[in-house]
């Protein structure tokens, strides 16, 4: 349990008990991640029953801004420096350079504008089921993102996290949650495929340009793969309408 609360404390900003940081309990804690999506997740579905009092805007909105205080924008923050080193057009290793700069430049506050005008046009429009599952398949795609491509900072949380998260892990994490949300809505189970197969073939493009991943890059997949599950889960549904 003290392994789960000390992942919560990582990868929220929710109020916990305090949690003395050992690596023993952090590497226990590293299979427990997509439950800390599950949390983030089942927050958002609470919410979604005031949808029938606000209005659609309004709504995706208050549900963007709540995944921001839930989480604190840590993976959007990964998304911006990864914005920023990407789409520079330097080499390798001006990149990671860039990526360890704290300040964000115009990709990285572009990058921000895109992935929040994707969340508060999708999120409204997103299931109750849809909205507790898209942060659970976010917090499944590190695990996988670090058994295909190499961690290559010399320091860092992620390092730890890449050196003990197996192909085990990774699989069956991944397989569980998708054997759950099968169970749960199967409409959605197509999409979080899609958006899973999306995340790894980003994943495997970055360790071309890059020779492997950072920290910054798995905060971009897993905003990557929560937005892809919710255009995938729009696009199928316009698509089951027309035909």
């Amino acid at each position: 349990m003290k392994s789960f609360f000390l992942m919560l404390a990582f990868f929220t900003r929710l109020p916990l008990p305090c949690i003395t940081y050992t690596e023993e309990r952090y590497i226990r804690g590293i299979p427990l991640l997509p439950l800390v999506g599950a949390v983030t997740g089942a927050l958002l579905y609470g919410a979604s029953f005031v949808r029938p009092y606000l209005s659609e805007s309004l709504f995706g909105v208050l549900l963007f801004l709540l995944y921001l205080l839930i989480t604190g924008g840590l993976h959007l923050d990964g998304l911006a420096d990864s914005c920023d080193a990407l789409f520079s057009g330097r080499d390798r290793e001006t990149m990671l350079e860039i990526m360890k700069d704290s300040r964000s430049g115009s990709f990285g506050v572009l990058g921000l504008i895109v992935a929040a005008a994707f969340y508060v046009v999708l999120l409204p429009d997103a299931s109750p089921a849809a909205l507790f599952f898209f942060p659970v398949l976010g917090k499944c795609i590190p695990s996988i993102a670090v058994n295909l491509s190499p961690y290559i900072r010399p320091e860092g949380m992620a390092r730890l996290f890449a050196a003990h998260c197996s192909r085990s892990c990774a699989v069956l994490g991944a397989g569980l949650v998708l054997l759950v949300l099968g169970l749960t809505d199967r409409t959605l189970l197509l999409p979080a495929i899609f958006s899973l197969t999306f995340a790894a073939a980003l994943t495997l493009r970055i360790r071309r340009i890059l020779e492997g991943i950072t920290g910054d890059i798995l905060g971009l997949l897993c905003e990557a793969t929560q937005i892809a599950f919710l255009i995938c889960i729009s696009v199928f549904e316009t698509i089951s309408k027309i035909f």
